[in-house]
């Protein structure tokens, strides 16, 4: 059952301003299978602004033992994530753990472990890695890592913290967004954390979702859409600073964020770079709820062109099927209407997939097998955002004359190996 928030989950206020109505919709990352389909439960996902603290959010939290108990999201199966994350460790390791072997190191919402085993082969000698999915954390066999199957809080940080002592970084990578005691887990982090520490998270940046109209990123599992202004907000509420950001491009653009207890030596040397970003977000309204009216308004625009492609492929009888089965997936097929009529499959490389249908709309997903035995006209690409590594692995799809629409951030259709960017 989602449970209607009333407040800012943030601070508290009361002061919230609707964004973005999705409707009644099932729970993007809650693929099912055949049998289950009379059992699925569906959910109001609202996107709300707080007008005292800039924070924008999902009204709607449902309970995270329904959201993460199994996850099928496996970042190791990424080729551009395990790059990613190789050069995250490298860069953390190198700028602030010039003893690694001596160094604790802990991520909360560690996934596959696709930071913790290059953490380790940068000599970290105490790799923690925290997270919820029983299915996900059961295929990690690496004897280098310790490995929690739980949520990270306060009493799981203070448990951590008398077994191995405080750690020196604390790492979150595409999860500080999906948390609905945010304010809690924050607590647990500072528990955690050396005075000395640093807090270093990876999150998607609202600037882009908002400039490049990732309305896909909007789902029940993602309850916030940070901006840094609120972020400071946030953590000034938590005696912490941000000190310093780096955009990255993962998840079709993110910032790697720096923040550190106040008082501490970081906390005394904080880069322009937060400074000229706070301007940035400031001078572009992302305090005042005009913004997002403005986004809402062309997210309705977005909805209609592709739709009316969709449909006008069908009318002269093209194969269309959907390839990525990600939750932003679902987010553009439940609120878009996309349904068997539209789509004759989706098709999605990761195996525990494979089999299941997605929520809500029910299409089939299969392998990439599928596109060899049907020889579909056109592929809607959800996973837009690895445009380029997923088109260069359909080299016969589209010697033959396949194309590949692209749905955001404006619908194109194209032919590899043009990239979509410079259409």
């Amino acid at each position: 059952m989602a449970k209607e928030a009333k407040k800012c989950a943030f601070c508290g206020s009361s002061a919230l301003t609707d964004v973005i109505d999705f409707g009644t919709v099932a729970v993007a990352g809650a693929f099912l299978k055949k049998e289950e389909f009379a059992k699925e439960k569906k959910y109001p996902l609202v996107i709300v602004f707080c007008t005292k603290c800039f924070a924008v959010q999902v009204r709607d939290h449902i309970d995270p033992k329904v959201l993460f108990k199994h996850d099928f999201y496996f970042s190791s199966a990424i080729k551009t994530l395990r790059e990613h994350f190789i050069e995250y460790a490298g860069e953390i390791t190198a700028r602030f753990l010039p003893h690694p072997k001596k160094a604790v190191v802990v991520e909360f919402g560690s996934n596959d472990g696709v930071l913790l085993k290059p953490l380790a082969d940068q000599g970290v000698g105490t790799v923690i890695g925290i997270d919820p999915a029983k299915n996900i954390v059961a295929t990690v066999k690496d004897p280098r890592l310790t490995l929690v199957n739980d949520f990270f809080n306060v009493s799981v940080a203070q448990k951590l913290v008398k077994k191995h002592g405080k750690a020196d970084l604390v790492c979150a990578n595409n999860v500080y967004a999906h948390i609905s005691d945010i304010n809690g887990v924050t607590e647990a982090v500072t528990t955690m954390l050396k005075d000395d520490g640093v807090f270093i998270f990876e999150v998607h940046y609202l600037g882009k979702i908002i400039q490049d109209m990732q309305y896909d990123m909007m789902y029940h599992e993602h309850i916030y859409y940070y901006s840094l202004i609120a972020l400071q907000n946030h953590l000034a509420r938590h005696d912490m600073v941000i000190f310093d950001l780096k955009p990255i491009p993962i998840h079709g653009g993110s910032y790697r964020y720096y923040a550190a207890k106040k008082g501490s030596r970081h906390a005394q040397s904080i880069s322009s770079r937060v400074g000229a970003l706070r301007a940035q977000e400031l001078a572009l309204g992302y305090d005042t709820p005009a913004l997002y009216a403005q986004f809402a308004s062309r997210v309705a625009e977005k909805k209609q062109r592709l739709m009316t492609l969709l449909n006008a492929l069908k009318k002269k009888g093209r194969t269309v099927v959907g390839y990525g089965a990600s939750g932003r997936a679902n987010t553009i097929i439940q609120y878009c209407g996309i349904t068997d009529t539209h789509l004759d499959c989706m098709v999605d490389d990761a195996p525990a997939k494979q089999g299941m249908y997605t929520p809500g709309s029910h299409l089939q997903i299969r392998s990439s097998a599928a596109l060899k035995e049907d020889k579909p006209d056109y592929i809607l690409l959800f996973a837009w955002t690895f445009y380029n590594d997923i088109a260069s692995k359909l080299g016969e799809f589209f010697d033959r004359g396949g194309r590949m629409i692209v749905p955001l951030p404006d619908v194109r259709v194209t032919m590899y190996p043009i990239n979509p960017d410079d259409l």
